[in-house]
């Protein structure tokens, strides 16, 4: 309780100050009748804000604030306002200056509520960090022009300063920046809460006992500027919002509304980051949408009375856990604080200095600046200090919105530069290095050695859009000059006859690059080739479709469900024109002649080849017969004379994935026997096929009868695992690249 009731006595002390110079700031020159009901208005708000959240709060000993930064836009739009009603009454200006300021705080607290209650409290995270600390820093150049016009009555910073050369309004903004400076030094020096409340109330007891020193009557120095321009008064007093609502421009009120939505967008920003650091700084998770929707109600209620938004306070907050405050009494003491100071707000009015209440809003804005603009320079990448400065320097020039939407079109092009450098084309490969997971034939695959150049493989990755689709254009275009068919081109280079593109690792694309792959399928029917579509996902498919391009359709394009098959279809075209160098169906019958020669191609000559095929036992196997189960002991080996056999294992969901397909002249099941293992995959037979088995117990006969006749099967069997582990090297080179 007592811890509770420090941090309510500090917390509450800051919020007068800050309520006197926050009303001060939104309520100076042709608004400066409405000071006293803005001041009243605004510690009322604070109160509100303060009992709410902390009854609401997920975080016990929150204690929430009114935000000054959203008040510096708001200043700036309220300045607006009045200059543009000018020859309007009175009345009517201030009317529409709270009807401004509790529409804002309406609109951030339905913003608050939605976002909460929608719970996307985490996206708005995804504003780039720079336009986040622009409009921070811009906001604090408004809150140093917001200085300027309390100090000499004029709005605009020309104006403004020539207002400076009156000797009274001098004397007010030297002393005002005098208090500022002397705010940054003892806050950079002291970590005490009470420093800041210490320094203000020396520096009002100080003016006063001058004013008494110099014979200078309240009245003089009202007159010369130097204290507000309202009698003292022991109550408060507020608007009343049926007159607010009958008073209000409305027309000024619409204009004012981008304004108030910055202003909510900028509020939600800080309250997520003030719970993300009491998050980290206390070690514990806080539900960001509940916080949303609770802080949001509070300032739904706050709106309605015409006071500004607040959200949490990051530095109470923390001080109130050092201090041992851990329930919600820090909030509701803070509320009572302030509520206590209401009855004394218009004295408090009529006695705070000028300078006092300027000096504070000057060194507000002067941290801003210092924290979001001069030491982000060494936080962030030069690029991204520029949007920063970028974001200022167009709020100081134009206005607020204006920097808005120039931060977010920088951050924008920024992003999209910095994402169409980053790689799209995961890997390039020809098909003489990358091939399908198919096992062939000695010849098949000498044949493929030369032939396999004429594919060419290129897996993207990434999303797909106008700043990262020309990346593929030039590859594509290269590669088809070296084939010599173009000016300057390689005339020994091979020939492109397929380019396979693999979409297995795309998430998305845009239409602009479906366009450009457009042009590549007209480079490629140019070149008379055939452009290979691999893992073409739906999105791609539909983008493909919009622009014109049909895969089912179109001559030049084909479609593969893999980048592994469509491999396999471009490899079986070249075999096909090899003149038999595929291997696949050889002549009809039972005839070795075929797997003779698959056995020579494999070892070379040697006189015992034809009695190692005799040794072999004969099957004639159908589709979709298994020649190998998964899971049983290993008592043979397999050569393939004709047809083609695929292996395969059982997924959990009971779909099976192809792992390898084999074809004449391959041998599969030899790790297994040789190893003494059991079966690792199944082996189905995928076209009529003729398959020689050597028996586990044929080989150990040979071996006690006839040595070198298993000195030449062994040799067949170690030749096969040499090729695989070939293989296996490569494709682990090709996926590290």
């Amino acid at each position: 309780m007592i811890a509770s009731a420090m941090i309510g006595l500090i917390a509450g002390i800051d919020n007068l100050g800050n309520g006197l110079a926050i009303a001060a700031l939104l309520f100076t020159g042709p608004l400066a009748a409405g000071l006293g009901a803005g001041v009243g208005v605004v510690l009322l708000s604070a109160a509100i804000l303060a009992l709410l959240v902390a009854l609401r709060s997920t975080q016990p000993n929150s204690v929430a604030l009114v935000q000054e930064t959203g008040v510096a836009i708001l200043a700036s739009t309220v300045a607006t306002m009045a200059a543009g009603l000018e020859d309007a009454p009175e009345e009517v200006r201030i009317a529409t200056a709270f009807a401004i300021l509790g529409g804002s705080t309406l609109v951030t607290g339905l913003l608050f509520w939605m976002v909460g209650r929608l719970r996307l409290g985490r996206l708005v995270r995804f504003i780039p960090y720079p336009v986040v600390a622009g409009f921070l820093a811009g906001s604090g150049w408004l809150l140093v022009e917001g200085a300027l016009a309390m100090v000499s009555g004029r709005h605009g910073l020309g104006t403004g300063i020539a207002g400076l050369a009156a000797p009274m309004v001098a004397v007010t903004a030297a002393a005002a920046v005098g208090l500022a400076g002397l705010l940054v030094l003892v806050m950079r020096r002291s970590a005490s809460p009470f420093t800041m409340p210490l320094v203000l109330l020396t520096a009002a007891l100080a003016f006063h006992a001058g004013l008494l020193l110099l014979g200078v009557t309240a009245e003089q120095a009202r007159g010369w500027g130097w204290l507000p321009g309202v009698d003292g008064g022991g109550g408060f007093s507020l608007p009343v919002p049926t007159e607010v609502l009958a008073l209000a421009d409305w027309g000024r009120l619409a204009a004012a509304l981008p304004a108030m939505v910055s202003v909510a967008v900028l509020g939600m920003l800080g309250l997520l980051l003030n719970v993300s650091g009491i998050e980290l700084a206390q070690g514990r998770d806080i539900d960001a949408d509940a916080e949303l929707r609770g802080t949001g109600a509070a300032n739904l209620l706050a709106g309605a009375l015409g006071g500004p938004s607040g959200y949490v306070g990051l530095g109470m907050t923390l001080l109130a856990g050092r201090m041992g405050a851990t329930g919600r009494g820090a909030g509701l003491a803070t509320a009572a604080v302030i509520l206590g100071g209401l009855f004394v707000a218009g004295w408090l009015v009529s006695v705070t200095p000028v300078f006092l209440t300027a000096g504070l809003i000057l060194f507000l804005g002067v941290e801003l600046l210092q924290e979001w603009l001069i030491e982000a320079r060494r936080r962030l990448p030069r690029t991204e200090w520029l949007i920063v400065l970028a974001v200022v320097l167009a709020i100081a020039g134009i206005g607020f919105m204006e920097g808005l939407a120039l931060g977010l079109a920088v951050s924008l092009a920024m992003f999209v530069y910095s994402y169409s450098r980053l790689p799209v084309i995961r890997g390039r490969h020809s098909g003489a290095d990358l091939r399908s997971r198919v096992d062939r034939s000695p010849a098949a695959s000498l044949h493929l050695t030369g032939a396999g150049a004429a594919i060419e493989a290129m897996q993207l990755q990434g999303y797909l859009f106008f700043g990262t689709a020309e990346q593929i254009v030039g590859p594509v275009r290269d590669r088809l000059e070296r084939a010599g068919g173009q000016a300057g081109g390689d005339a020994g280079a091979q020939r492109l006859r397929f380019l396979i593109i693999d979409f297995r690792h795309i998430k998305g694309m845009d239409s602009a690059a479906a366009g450009v792959f457009r042009r590549i399928r007209n480079l490629i029917e140019a070149a008379g080739a055939t452009l290979v579509l691999s893992a073409l996902p739906q999105a791609v498919e539909d983008a493909f479709r919009n622009c014109g391009l049909d895969p089912d359709r179109d001559p030049v394009l084909r479609r593969a469900p893999d980048l592994d098959h469509a491999l396999e279809s471009c490899e079986e075209a070249l075999l096909a024109e090899g003149d038999g160098a595929s291997g696949g169906a050889g002549p009809a019958g039972g005839a070795d002649a075929p797997l003779l020669r698959h056995l020579e191609a494999m070892t070379g000559p040697h006189p015992r080849l034809a009695d190692a095929v005799a040794a072999l036992d004969t099957l004639h196997l159908e589709p979709d017969e298994v020649l190998i189960r998964a899971g049983e002991a290993a008592s043979d080996v397999f050569i393939i004379g004709r047809g083609r056999v695929k292996v395969q294992i059982a997924l959990p969901d009971g779909r099976s994935l192809r792992l390898r397909t084999m074809t004449a002249g391959a041998v599969v099941g030899e790790i297994a026997l040789l190893l003494g293992q059991t079966r690792g995959a199944d082996v189905v037979v995928e076209t009529p096929a003729t398959i020689h088995r050597l028996t586990a117990a044929t080989l150990a006969r040979l071996e006690r009868e006839d040595p070198e006749l298993a000195l030449v099967l062994h040799r067949i069997l170690a030749t096969t695992l040499a090729q695989k582990v070939t293989l296996a090297n490569r494709l682990i080179e090709q996926a590290a690249v």
